[in-house]
């Protein structure tokens, strides 16, 4: 079964798209990852959290390689962009910009053996500094073992084992995958953007002048 025959899948990309219709054109793009991410807390809201060793402060994971759809990374941009000042704002962006370029060509085992963190990551309060918007797969990702995520961190080793509950991956997963259909769908794109390292991603949108720039390149000629 493809993504697109799962029925999850198709049931959220309708979800997606039919709340996309009543957007406006110039922020389709971002609202389309802000209202996945609606989803994604309705749909977990009623799943068990106290087996779940994640809490604030813990960052063991940002390290770990992240993927982001392109709607989530103009989301990122916007949500930059409109909670800082246009100096704060563009000192994020260049300091993103050259941790994309340091980890650039890193496969998932070299990046968590590099252990450079997630720029987004506050680096004393240990707490992620978009987390209303932070992608999908940082939301889906968890650990049951604290004690796994500390010896996988000190020792560098990509392999050791973190016990996690599937279904809030899962759950990440599908809505990814719908999130990807819906905004292809949605800007008359063929196929779905391709998913980009999250500081790769990041830069790819902040270096389009505006979500309708992207949406007129990727629309079907």
């Amino acid at each position: 079964m493809t993504d697109r025959d799962d029925p999850a899948v198709a049931w959220l990309v309708r979800e997606l798209r039919g709340h996309l219709r009543k957007r406006p054109k110039r922020h389709q793009v971002s609202d389309a990852a802000r209202h996945a991410d609606a989803l994604f807390d309705a749909n977990t809201a009623s799943l068990d959290t106290s087996h779940l060793a994640c809490g604030p402060g813990c960052g063991s994971c940002c390290c770990a390689q992240v993927g982001a759809e392109t709607a989530e990374a103009f989301s990122i941009v916007r949500h930059i962009r409109e909670t800082r000042d246009a100096a704060q704002a563009e000192d994020l962006l260049n300091r993103v910009r050259a941790r994309a370029g340091e980890i650039a060509g890193m496969d998932p085992g070299q990046r968590w053996e590099a252990q450079k963190p997630c720029v987004f990551l506050h680096p004393e309060k240990g707490d992620c500094t978009i987390y209303p918007v932070r992608p999908l797969a940082c939301r889906g990702y968890n650990s049951t073992d604290l004690g796994a995520c500390r010896t996988s961190t000190e020792t560098r080793d990509h392999g050791h084992p973190i016990p996690a509950d599937g279904e809030w991956m899962l759950r990440a997963m599908q809505l990814r995958h719908a999130l990807a259909e819906a905004t292809a769908r949605t800007v008359g794109a063929n196929e779905p953007d391709e998913e980009r390292e999250l500081h790769a991603a990041v830069v790819f949108a902040a270096d389009h002048p505006d979500e309708l720039a992207w949406t007129r390149g990727r629309r079907k000629g």
